[in-house]
C-alpha cells in the first residue's frame, strides 16, 4: 500500500491544537511518515462564499486533497460541534470534486469525554457534494491532552493504539479499492453535480 497517498487534516484553527499534535501522532506512528497534513490554522481558507478566487493557501490545501487517495479528519468537539474550517473546507472541495469517492477516516477528540456529536454532525451531512466516502470505522479520543504524548508512547496506550492501527489499514484497503475506479466515478457523475437531499 506504499502507492497510497494520504492527506491528514487538523480542523482546529487554533494555535497548538491537540488536533495538530494528534495528527502528527497519526503520521508518524500509524502511517510511518507516509502522509501529508494540512493545518486548517497555519493555512487558514478564506470563507467560501461562492464569489471570491481561490488564495495559494486554498490551491495549496486543494492540490494536496487532490494528489491524496485516502484522508483523516481529525476533529476537535468544540461546544458539541465541528469547527467552522471543516465546513469551509467542505464547500471549497464541493464543486471540484478533490475529494469525491475518496475514503475519510474520521477522528474526534475531546479534552474531557465527548467527541461523538462531530462525528455524527460530519457524517450526517459532509458527503453531499463532496461526494468523500466515510469508513465504517472512525475513532473518538477522550481524555487527549494526555494522549500519546511522548515519542513513541502509542505502544503504551495498547487498545486505543491497536484500535488505530486497525482504523487506519482498513481506510488503506479502501483506498487501495476505490483507487482505479475513481476517475470512472467521477466522471459518471457530472450530469449530478450536487447530490440529493
Amino acid at each position: 500500500m506504499s502507492d497510497i497517498r494520504t492527506a491528514i487534516v487538523s480542523t482546529a484553527h487554533r494555535p497548538d491544537s491537540q488536533s495538530l499534535r494528534v495528527s502528527q501522532v497519526l503520521k508518524d506512528e500509524f502511517l510511518q511518515g507516509n502522509a501529508d497534513i494540512i493545518d486548517l490554522y497555519a493555512d487558514a481558507l478564506p470563507m467560501w462564499d461562492g464569489v471570491t478566487a481561490a488564495t495559494d493557501n486554498v490551491s495549496k490545501t486543494l492540490q494536496t486533497i487532490d494528489q491524496a487517495d485516502a484522508l483523516i479528519f481529525v476533529i476537535p468537539e468544540w461546544h458539541g460541534m465541528a469547527p467552522a474550517g471543516l465546513k469551509n473546507l467542505l464547500l471549497w472541495c464541493g464543486a471540484q470534486q478533490q475529494m469525491a469517492h475518496k475514503p475519510v477516516l474520521l477522528v474526534g477528540i475531546s479534552a474531557a469525554v465527548g467527541g461523538a456529536f462531530v462525528i455524527a454532525e460530519v457524517r450526517s451531512s459532509g458527503y453531499k457534494n463532496t461526494r468523500l466516502v466515510f469508513t465504517p470505522e472512525h475513532l473518538i479520543l477522550r481524555g487527549v491532552g494526555d494522549l500519546w504524548k511522548e515519542e513513541g508512547s502509542a505502544s503504551g496506550e495498547e487498545y486505543l493504539s491497536k484500535r488505530t492501527r486497525f482504523a487506519v489499514e482498513q481506510l488503506l484497503d479502501y483506498a487501495t479499492a476505490l483507487k482505479p475506479i475513481r476517475s470512472k466515478l467521477v466522471a459518471a457523475q457530472a450530469e449530478f453535480g450536487n447530490g440529493m437531499s
